[in-house]
């Protein structure tokens, strides 16, 4: 119709899009009461840390290896995908989406054979394969040795730019009430295996899978009663954007990330 209203909502800086600021209205981040996390985990990975009065946010290039690109049998979360991987009797069990044959790995599936991987000793601390390359999951499935680098990038762009947020707010891990996982890779991970890696690095009961924040945040905006809605400009007006790649400590936080916990 022609007198339809589009609004575009607005950035909060460089690669931190609209769609960060839908996922800060869908999990309140901004609200005063406690300082609390949002992390949206994929190829362009964002981090936003707010106690109500203030709000800084960055973004870090983790890589596709959370949605299972770059990854030599990866795949989309879809039929067939190992999603979940365990440890039973010695022995590694694989849920496959769809209970069919097993004909590649998504993300989450990635994360668990990894931090399974770890416990087992099948992988080191510093990231190499124990058992030879590649190594057998299920079926035709392997994983390889660039295959855990992979990961290891993703997960250490992430966990650097965490920590580097919170040393700029002059925070602590234990200072944070609430992490809020957004996107659908943050949605299934499982939170254990996550933390085996190193990936998350505070109690799991602090950890909250939200979901699609960037839908749920436009829905927000769009039946909002009040069309000139000033929370935007708010949120917007208390923003400090970080870039990490100006930051002279992020080479090395970055490559201690990357390796995975001992235990």
């Amino acid at each position: 119709p022609p007198d339809t209203l589009v609004q575009f909502l607005p950035c909060l800086g460089s690669f931190v899009g609209s769609d960060v600021l839908a996922g800060v209205l869908a999990t309140g981040v901004h609200r005063p009461g406690r300082l609390d996390m949002l992390v949206d985990l994929g190829t362009n990975g964002e981090i936003v840390l707010s106690d109500g009065n203030r709000l800084l946010c960055a973004s870090t290039a983790a890589g596709p290896a959370f949605e299972g690109a770059r990854i030599s049998a990866g795949m989309r979360a879809a039929t067939g995908a190992i999603w979940k991987v365990a440890a039973r009797d010695g022995h590694l069990h694989c849920e496959v989406l769809g209970n069919a044959e097993p004909r590649g790995i998504c993300g989450s599936g990635l994360v668990d054979a990894v931090a399974v991987g770890l416990d087992i000793g099948a992988v080191r601390p510093t990231g190499r394969l124990a058992v030879g390359d590649p190594w057998p999951l299920a079926g035709s499935v392997a994983i390889t040795q660039n295959d855990i680098r992979q990961l290891q990038l993703a997960k250490g762009a992430i966990a650097a730019g965490i920590r580097l947020i919170l040393e700029q707010w002059g925070a602590t891990f234990d200072d944070v009430g609430h992490l809020y996982l957004a996107g659908a890779f943050g949605n299934y991970v499982d939170r254990i295996s996550a933390r085996r890696i190193g990936l998350l690095q505070m109690p799991l009961e602090k950890v909250k899978p939200a979901g699609n924040t960037a839908l749920q945040g436009a829905k927000i905006a769009l039946f909002s009663p009040n069309p000139e809605d000033n929370r935007f400009a708010a949120i917007h007006s208390m923003t400090r954007h970080v870039g990490l790649n100006e930051d002279p400590r992020f080479q090395e936080v970055y490559v201690e990330e990357m390796v995975f916990p001992a235990e």
